[in-house]
């Protein structure tokens, strides 16, 4: 019997900012998108989203590494106003919060959650969750699974996790938790009327 509902937020609950944001930078710029990516979803991004690295130091490599002559808080505030909310995707929050524990599982950065918050009120939508920031692990990280069961408190075939991406939810499926792998919200009430859970 399914009691949680685990939630990916960026790609999930709101569009993917990081790849909008690179993809911007990179045409901008004139540099080349693998490496705007690296930047902001490789190695630095994940030191910075584990916090193994602060903001300042983030933004310091990130205008070294590329080049680029902009000041660091407009890059931020740039790069976050990106994400959007996916409006389905919270109507299906609200219908499954009336029924089950509903949590968060995100690889972020405190700042992007302070101002995303500051604009949605998202966090108030969720029972509680798990950011990597505050754990020092991202996915597909097998041990942020484990923090998160111990979190929602209920055996792995008692969850659903929803993630728009793959590499995600293998290790989760590897532990016995149910997953759907988010492209619309149409396709996400599908997959849960599926499994029962709607």
């Amino acid at each position: 019997m399914i009691k949680v509902i685990l939630f990916d937020l960026g790609g999930v609950l709101f569009t993917n900012g990081s790849k909008k944001f690179t993809e911007v930078i990179s045409e901008r710029y004139k540099l080349d998108k693998s490496l705007v990516h690296e930047i902001t979803n490789g190695e630095l991004g994940s030191k910075y989203r584990e916090a193994k690295m602060t903001r300042d130091e983030f933004w310091k490599l990130f205008l070294q590494t590329l080049n680029v002559h902009e000041g660091p808080d407009t890059l931020e505030k740039e790069w976050i106003s990106y994400y959007d909310l996916i409006e389905g995707t919270r109507d299906i929050i609200f219908e499954l919060a009336k029924k089950y524990k509903v949590y968060y599982l995100s690889d972020n950065v405190k700042e992007r959650v302070d101002q995303l918050d500051e604009r949605f009120g998202f966090l108030k939508w969720f029972t509680d969750g798990i950011f990597s920031h505050e754990v020092g692990v991202r996915k597909p990280n097998p041990k942020i699974y484990e923090y998160a069961l111990k979190k929602v408190n209920v055996l792995p075939k008692e969850v659903v996790f929803i993630d728009d991406k793959e590499s995600s939810l293998i290790p989760a499926r590897q532990i016995g938790i149910s997953t759907i792998l988010f492209e619309s919200p149409e396709k996400l009430r599908k997959g849960l009327i599926q499994l029962g859970v709607l």
